[in-house]
C-alpha cells in the first residue's frame, strides 16, 4: 500500500497493490503546474516506472555500488548503441565512396540522379519519421528497435542488385523509412537509463562513436578500390560494399533484438538489487521509462512549446551542411581540393577520427570548466565550425581550406548536446516522441536541401549555405539557453516565494507530466 500526495492544499490519495493500480478509472488527482494551472492526472496512464515506485521508494545508493552498476549499464548498453550508430553513418557515407568507386557510371547516374540519392534517402525519413517514432512508444523498444534494424541491413544489401539509378533511388527511400527509428530510440534509451548529468557524455559517445563507421566504411572502400578497382570484375566493387555493410548491420540488428531490454526492470544483466538503484537513479530526471498510450494533449503542447520549433530549425541547420558532407564530402576533396580518388577516401579517416574523439572531449571540458552547461558548450563549438566554414568560404590557401572543412566534424558534438537536450529536457512520452519527431523532421528537410545545394564546381552555393547554416545553428542554441535559463530562474523563484507551503509532490516524477506541467522539473543547461 502506498499513498502519493501533492503539494499545496490539494491532497490526494491512490492505492497501489502489486504494480497495478486499484479503481484507477475513477481516481483522478491534481498538480498545480509551474504556470499556475490544475493538471489533473489519471492514475491509470502514468509512467511504466510507477509500478516499480513503492520497491525502490526510500534507497538511497552506496557511492560504490552506483559506480559499479553506472559502468556495468555503460558497457551493456553503449556498445551496442555505439555499433548501431556506427553503421547508421557507414550507410550514408556509403554512397559518397561508391560514386569513386564506379556507382554513377556502372547505373548511368547523371550529375541530377547523384544529387537524388542524398536528397531521396531523406524523403522517406521524413514522411516515416512520425510513424516510426510512434512504433517506439507503443511497441516494446527493444523489439521495435531490433526488428527495423535487421529490415534496414537487408534493404541496404538489395542496393547491389539494381541496375538503373531509378530503382537505386527508391531503395534509398525505403532505406530512410527505416532509419527514420534509429536516433529516436537511442534519445529514448539514454532518457531510460542515464542520469540528466550522465546524458550528455553518453550522447557524446555514441553519436561521436559514429566516426567508427567512416572510418570502417572508408577502409573497406580503400581496400575494395585499391584491390579490385573500379573494373575488370563481373562483380562490381561497389556492389560488394553495400552487401558488406548490410551484413554487417543485420548481425547488429540480430544483437540488439536479443541484448537489449525494453525497460531497465526487465535487464537480464541486472540482479533485483541493481533494478531498484536503477528505478531510484531515474528519479531526479523527473522522467520514468515512458507510457505507451499517446496522449493528445501531450502532443498540442509539444506543438505550442517554442523551444519545439527551435530544435526543428536547428536540426535543419545542422542538417544542410551534413547533407552536403555525407554525399559529396570525398567528391569535394576530389574535385576542389585535387586529391586523387583514393587519397580522398584516406581523407576520410581524418574527419572519422574528429568525430570519435572531439565530442567527448568536449563533455570532459564541459564537465570541467562550464559546470556542466552543455548547450554553453554547443554554442562555442558551433561558433568555431561557422569560422572554420568562414576559411573554407574565403580563403584562398588550401591548408586553410582544408582546415575550416575539416572543422565541419566538430560539429558532432553540437550534435550530441542537442540529442541530450531532447533526452533530458522534454518530459511526458508523448510530448517527448512529437518533439523528437519535430527535431528530426527538421534534420530531414536539412539533408533534402544539402545535396540540391551541389550544382556545379567548385561549389560556391553549397560552401555559402553552409556558412549560413552554423550561423543560424548558434542563434538556436543561444535561444535555447536563454529560454531554459529563464524557466528554471521562474520556477526557483515561485517555489522560494511558496516558502513552507511548497511541498514536493510525492513519486509527481512517474506521472508522465509534461515538462511545462510538473513544477519540479528542471532543464538542463
Amino acid at each position: 500500500m502506498s499513498d502519493i500526495k501533492k503539494s499545496t492544499d490539494i491532497q490526494h490519495t491512490i492505492s497501489i497493490a502489486g504494480g497495478e493500480f486499484a479503481d484507477a478509472e475513477n481516481v483522478l488527482s491534481t498538480v498545480i503546474s509551474p504556470n499556475g494551472q490544475e493538471i489533473q492526472i489519471n492514475f491509470n496512464d502514468v509512467d511504466e516506472a510507477m509500478k516499480y515506485a513503492d520497491d525502490a521508494a526510500g534507497i538511497e545508493i552506496p557511492p560504490q555500488e552506483e559506480k559499479k552498476l553506472l559502468r556495468k549499464i555503460d558497457c551493456a548498453l553503449l556498445p551496442i548503441i555505439a555499433g548501431l550508430m556506427s553503421c547508421n553513418l557507414m550507410d550514408k557515407t556509403t554512397s559518397s565512396y561508391a560514386a569513386l568507386m564506379g556507382l554513377k557510371t556502372d547505373l548511368n547516374m547523371t550529375a541530377k540522379d547523384y544529387t537524388w540519392v542524398g536528397s531521396s534517402f531523406y524523403l522517406g525519413y521524413l514522411v516515416f519519421q512520425y510513424p516510426s517514432t510512434i512504433c517506439l512508444q507503443k511497441f516494446p523498444l527493444s523489439k521495435a528497435l531490433g526488428t527495423i534494424v535487421v529490415l534496414w541491413g537487408a534493404i541496404l544489401m538489395l542496393h547491389a542488385a539494381t541496375s538503373n539509378a531509378a530503382g537505386f533511388i527508391a531503395l534509398r527511400v525505403i532505406l530512410g523509412a527505416f532509419e527514420s527509428a534509429m536516433s529516436p530510440a537511442y534519445i529514448l534509451l539514454t532518457s531510460q537509463w542515464w542520469k540528466k548529468e550522465e546524458q550528455f557524455m553518453r550522447s557524446c559517445i555514441w553519436v561521436g562513436i559514429q566516426g567508427l563507421g567512416t572510418l570502417l566504411g572508408a577502409g573497406i572502400s580503400y581496400g575494395l578500390y585499391t584491390h579490385r578497382g573500379v573494373t575488370g570484375h563481373a562483380f562490381e566493387s561497389w556492389r560488394l560494399l553495400y552487401i558488406i555493410t548490410g551484413v554487417i548491420t543485420i548481425v547488429l540488428g540480430f544483437i540488439s533484438l536479443i541484448h537489449v531490454p525494453d525497460i531497465p526492470t526487465k535487464a537480464w544483466f541486472l540482479n533485483s538489487t541493481e533494478k531498484k538503484y536503477v528505478v531510484a537513479r531515474i528519479r531526479n530526471n523527473q522522467q520514468g521509462f515512458g507510457n505507451h498510450h499517446l496522449k493528445m494533449k501531450q502532443v498540442k503542447e509539444a506543438f505550442s512549446d517554442v523551444a519545439s520549433y527551435i530544435l526543428f530549425f536547428y536540426g535543419m541547420s545542422y542538417a544542410i551542411p551534413n547533407g552536403s558532407f555525407t554525399n559529396f564530402g570525398t567528391i569535394l576533396l576530389h574535385q576542389d581540393f585535387g586529391f586523387t580518388s583514393a587519397q580522398s577516401l584516406l581523407m576520410s579517416f581524418v574527419g572519422g577520427g574528429i568525430d570519435v574523439i572531439f565530442p567527448p572531449l568536449v563533455a570532459l571540458i564541459c564537465g570541467r570548466f562550464l559546470g556542466n552547461r552543455r548547450l554553453l558548450a554547443a554554442i562555442i563549438v558551433n561558433s568555431i565550425v561557422f569560422v572554420g566554414m568562414c576559411l573554407l568560404n574565403f580563403t584562398h590557401h588550401k591548408g586553410s581550406k582544408l582546415a575550416g572543412y575539416f572543422t565541419f566534424y566538430m560539429a558532432t558534438a553540437v550534435l550530441a548536446c542537442v540529442a541530450s537536450v531532447v533526452s533530458s529536457n522534454v518530459a511526458g512520452s508523448s510530448k517527448k516522441t512529437t518533439v523528437t519527431t519535430i527535431y528530426f523532421i527538421g534534420y530531414a528537410v536539412g539533408n533534402i536541401i544539402g545535396p540540391q545545394t551541389f550544382t556545379t564546381a567548385p561549389y560556391n552555393g553549397a560552401k555559402i549555405a553552409m556558412l549560413v547554416s552554423f550561423a543560424v545553428g548558434t542563434g538556436c542554441l543561444t535561444s535555447l539557453y536563454c529560454i531554459y535559463m529563464k524557466r528554471n530562474n521562474q520556477r526557483d523563484a515561485h517555489k522560494l516565494a511558496m516558502g513552507d507551503k511548497y511541498e514536493v509532490p510525492e513519486n509527481i516524477e512517474f506521472t508522465d507530466l509534461t515538462d511545462k506541467e510538473n513544477p519540479e522539473f528542471r532543464y538542463s543547461l
